[in-house]
């Protein structure tokens, strides 16, 4: 299994800082697993990763689903802002082309139809199959150009594509794989084996003792 994690420098030296802290985080639980940043041209790498693929630089969603689509193989896509807490390579000993997670966190709110809408969160993804990636890449490059500024457009274009029924799609839990914590001290941590720090929580994950959660 390869990590990849999808950063291009975006004047803010944060999400460096998340990537290196999720990486540490993998490599303590899982020294055996390689990580690769996927980004353009001229990005620097984050210390200690194990390899580097670059595309030109571009529109961020449309790069970062390019990268997906190429990538052959056990992979495991991230966002920069998630920490490990256990091995979960065993996913990858069930039949899927992807394994996406549910936003099934009953102690986070959502906007109406939201979740009906895009029913997976895609910071956490398990991918074998490249073509699933290739086909969101079409969709996403079908809407509009206000559509596709819409950072979530890329959950959107995943939902559809999971609705045409044309791959095998594994939904995972959440609340284990993808878990959104409310603090440090959240009840729901002890059991999750991947920590999220979405949206305003980037800020609790970059707190000191965030590292290894």
């Amino acid at each position: 299994m390869t990590i990849g994690f999808f950063t291009v420098f975006r004047k803010d030296p944060r999400h460096f800082l998340m990537a290196r802290r999720m990486l540490l985080s993998a490599k303590h639980v899982m020294p055996y697993v390689q990580i690769a940043q996927l980004t353009d041209e001229k990005t620097p790498a984050v210390p200690g990763v194990d390899q580097v693929l670059r595309r030109p630089h571009g529109k961020m969603l449309e790069r970062r689903l390019e990268h997906y689509a190429a990538c052959d193989g056990n992979w495991l896509f991230v966002d920069t802002d998630v920490v490990f807490q256990a091995d979960v390579l065993g996913v990858f000993n069930q039949g899927f082309d992807v394994a996406l997670t549910d936003r099934n966190w009953p102690h986070v709110q959502h906007p109406a139809g939201f979740v009906e809408a895009m029913p997976f969160n895609t910071g956490v993804c398990f991918s074998r199959c490249p073509d699933f990636w290739k086909a969101v890449l079409e969709t996403w490059r079908g809407y509009t150009p206000d559509q596709q500024a819409d950072w979530l457009s890329e959950q959107r274009a995943v939902a559809h594509v999971v609705r045409s029924d044309a791959f095998t799609v594994c939904v995972l839990p959440g609340m284990v794989y993808n878990y959104p914590p409310s603090t440090l001290t959240d009840v729901g941590l002890a059991d999750a084996k991947i920590v999220h720090f979405k949206g305003d929580r980037k800020a609790i994950m970059l707190q000191p003792q965030a590292v290894g959660v």
